[in-house]
């Protein structure tokens, strides 16, 4: 098990990134989770599409079933928030999370499990994004079984 920490002290999700996360949500999404809510930025945003579940610890979650995960792990150790992600991938059926760029371009087999998952779309963040931080980063949306040709997009102005 590993050691869970304090998401809130680390980079927090823009509020502007925050609603385009949400937006790519139906409006009544279901069953929401927010694994390592921090603050609670995303958690603001995604309140109105649905009941919100953002748990102190992840690691003592019941696994169970959600609609939507929406989701800004930690970078740092970045193996902990790939962690997450797979459990995350075994949890839903759609995912939305911000993630650095290396998750999709750095490890043959992780790039194979996100596109095996079904990846519809990759979001390119500026690396202005997250103040002080060089990570350069992306939004994933994901879809369980999704075998069509992913979209890459630039965040919108």
């Amino acid at each position: 098990m590993l050691e869970t920490k304090d998401w809130g002290e680390h980079f927090q999700t823009p509020p502007n990134i925050c609603n385009y996360m949400a937006s790519f949500l139906p409006k009544n999404a279901g069953k929401i989770l927010e694994p390592t809510a921090g603050k609670g930025r995303l958690v603001e945003a995604l309140k109105s599409y649905g009941d919100v579940i953002a748990p102190q610890d992840f690691y003592k979650l019941e696994k169970q079933s959600f609609d939507w995960i929406v989701m800004n792990p930690p970078f740092t150790p970045m193996s902990q928030g790939y962690k997450i992600l797979y459990n995350c991938m075994e949890m839903s059926d759609n995912i939305i999370a911000l993630m650095p760029y290396l998750c999709i371009i750095n490890g043959e087999k992780r790039t194979q499990d996100i596109m095996d998952y079904g990846l519809k779309s990759i979001t390119h963040l500026p690396r202005s994004t997250f103040k002080g931080s060089r990570v350069q980063t992306c939004i994933l949306e994901m879809q369980r079984g999704y075998k069509g040709q992913t979209i890459f997009k630039t965040l919108p102005k």
